[in-house]
């Protein structure tokens, strides 16, 4: 991952055309459990290569002087981890994440960064060209792919010559495995929503960090409210709506970060991690938990309390999109030869927050 982000760096270091940033991931805990989780997370890293563990509790009277700050803008800055302790001094770094935060757990060499510019950058370094269209068969010879044939957008049918073939195609890597008659691929793929709230009462400052609360959560329901999440379940008859397991805690994972212009990234993979998706997964997504938005809101209210101005009015601007994350059962990317001598497949590449068995 190290080297990933290197390689990054060296595409951003002339203008910084893909919007690099290193404002890092900050992870929140309120329970004694989520401050052991956290540190062990730390040790771990720290031991994997990802850079020093520093602690900041303010004792001898230092407080944050040996804390950096991050950047708002730019892909320089701090390495390694950080550990910060106590609403106080949590406080300190970012006054609106609520004092029940017992640590933070700040990862510092990480970001975000404009994907479509990234794809821009690179296809221009490749000297390639975009073709638009379907894979929908290949042409072999002894063992090796020589052609793949494409149905283009247009309808226009081409067959594209090549010395390797790479499947990269995410949610449909198995449609196009099975054109290549391969064997099966242990990829399996999950509904990934991210709700777009658009912040104008400014809750979330702009140069807020990627922020992940680790505990469970309590969403707080009134009496009435739980008498109709009873009535409104219809996973008896294979709907998609559980709200009958909304009563309970719920596990933490839920997140956000800035996106520009007042607006805010909300999400919570596991509110839709039961939702089954099909083998040829439909793009794009027609239906989304209605409730989706304000379940968000209600989960990260427990992280930064402003936000729950919003559970009860949510803009008609507030919207959903997402597509699926694309995972192994280890959570590990899948990156390996597979189906021909030249064929290769990438995938399983999500980075979706949740502890795997």
């Amino acid at each position: 991952m190290s080297r990933s982000v290197s390689l990054l760096e060296e595409l951003a270091e002339t203008d910084d055309a893909i919007n690099l940033n290193r404002r890092g991931y900050c992870f929140f805990a309120g329970s004694d459990a989520g401050t052991k989780a956290l540190e062990r997370f730390g040790v771990q890293a720290s031991s994997f290569g990802a850079g020093p563990l520093r602690r900041h509790d303010g004792s001898a009277g230092r407080g944050l002087a040996e804390y950096e700050r991050s950047p708002a803008n730019g892909f320089r800055g701090p390495t390694g981890l950080d550990l910060v302790y106590g609403p106080e001094l949590i406080q300190e770094i970012y006054p609106f994440v609520t004092s029940k935060a017992q640590v933070m757990l700040h990862a510092r060499r990480c970001g975000w960064l404009d994907a479509q510019a990234l794809g821009r950058a690179m296809l221009t370094a490749s000297g390639g060209q975009v073709l638009r269209g379907e894979v929908v068969g290949f042409d072999t010879h002894q063992g090796a792919v020589t052609a793949v044939q494409v149905q283009q957008n247009d309808g226009v049918a081409v067959s594209l010559k090549c010395d390797a073939f790479v499947n990269a195609a995410g949610a449909w890597m198995e449609r196009v495995n099975k054109l290549l008659e391969a064997p099966p691929l242990p990829l399996k793929n999950e509904v990934h929503a991210k709700v777009i709230l658009n912040d104008v009462q400014g809750v979330i400052p702009q140069t807020a960090p990627f922020m992940v609360w680790r505990d469970q959560v309590d969403l707080d329901w009134e009496e009435d409210m739980k008498e109709f999440l009873l009535e409104l379940d219809d996973t008896a008859t294979g709907g998609m709506v559980n709200s009958a397991s909304w009563l309970a805690k719920q596990p933490g994972g839920q997140h956000l970060r800035p996106c520009g212009n007042g607006r805010v990234l909300l999400l919570w993979e596991h509110l839709h991690r039961h939702v089954p998706v099909p083998e040829d997964p439909e793009m794009p997504i027609s239906d989304f938990l209605e409730m989706y938005p304000e379940l968000c809101v209600r989960g990260l209210k427990e992280m930064v309390p402003g936000l729950g101005g919003y559970v009860e009015g949510l803009g008609k601007d507030t919207s959903v999109d997402g597509g699926y994350y694309t995972v192994m059962p280890d959570g590990r990317p899948l990156v390996s030869p597979h189906g021909a001598s030249n064929a290769y497949v990438c995938g399983g590449t999500s980075n979706a927050w949740h502890e795997r068995s």
